[in-house]
């Protein structure tokens, strides 16, 4: 991913500071978000299938979900399942921004992203239990209840280390499934200064100004200043995708 500087993250904090406070949630009908949803996915569904196959890791067969929870969220789920809240709709100024974050969701299936991260987690759940377990029964060495004390640091790893495997990659996850949103708007003709919106609107929501060590997501002004980067130099290969390390 294209590394941003400390000018472009200061310009983008400083935006975000001057956007407001917290964003308005507008008024739509269920009609009006179904119809939104829709007419976005109809924009980038070619693009965004021409992308995954280019990519040839992830999964390019998707099912879409429309929720009714009014929250600020959307997600990507094993067997290509995409899931969008009704509560992006409601916080979106146009249907650009509602683009956006479907493609966000299509480069997390595209990058095979749910499958990397359930591996992570895996394996950490086991270095944690083998870490912890060794630990655990070298301190209880010689006491009456050495083998629960072994086992409660056995199941302790696993809870600590499947935690961390699972978010070991996400921050550059997220990255990634930034850059390929930005590539699927821009190979269907979308506006990326119009979808970038919502960048700011999500930052605004969040109100966190740094990625803190444990967070699986960049925070509000990283998030903008990697997306200038990588609009920057999707635009300089027009649309092309880089190498994947």
């Amino acid at each position: 991913m294209p590394q941003f500087s400390g000018g472009n993250l200061s310009l983008a904090q400083t935006e975000v500071a001057g956007a407001g406070g917290p964003p308005t949630r507008r008024v739509v009908s269920d009609e009006e978000v179904v119809e939104v949803l829709q007419s976005a996915l109809s924009r980038i569904r070619p693009p965004a299938y021409q992308v995954c196959r280019e990519m040839n890791v992830g999964v390019c067969e998707w099912k879409f979900r429309a929720m009714k929870d009014r929250s600020l969220n959307a997600g990507a789920a094993p067997n290509g399942l995409i899931i969008v809240n009704r509560g992006i709709v409601e916080y979106a100024a146009n249907e650009e921004e509602v683009a956006l974050v479907i493609a966000h969701e299509i480069g997390h299936q595209a990058a095979n992203h749910i499958a990397t991260g359930q591996r992570n987690q895996a394996v950490g759940a086991l270095v944690g239990a083998i870490l912890l377990g060794a630990a655990g029964a070298a301190a209880s060495y010689r006491s009456p209840n050495s083998t629960q004390i072994t086992r409660s640091a056995v199941d302790a790893g696993a809870n600590v280390g499947g935690a961390i495997g699972r978010i070991s990659f996400s921050k550059e996850q997220e990255r990634e499934a930034d850059y390929l949103a930005a590539v699927i708007l821009y190979r269907s003709n979308i506006d990326l200064d119009k979808a970038r919106g919502f960048l700011v609107t999500m930052a605004r929501a969040s109100g966190r100004k740094e990625t803190g060590m444990l967070d699986t997501h960049p925070a509000g002004p990283e998030r903008i200043a990697g997306w200038d980067r990588a609009v920057a130099e999707i635009r300089a290969s027009n649309g092309g995708l880089p190498q994947r390390a």
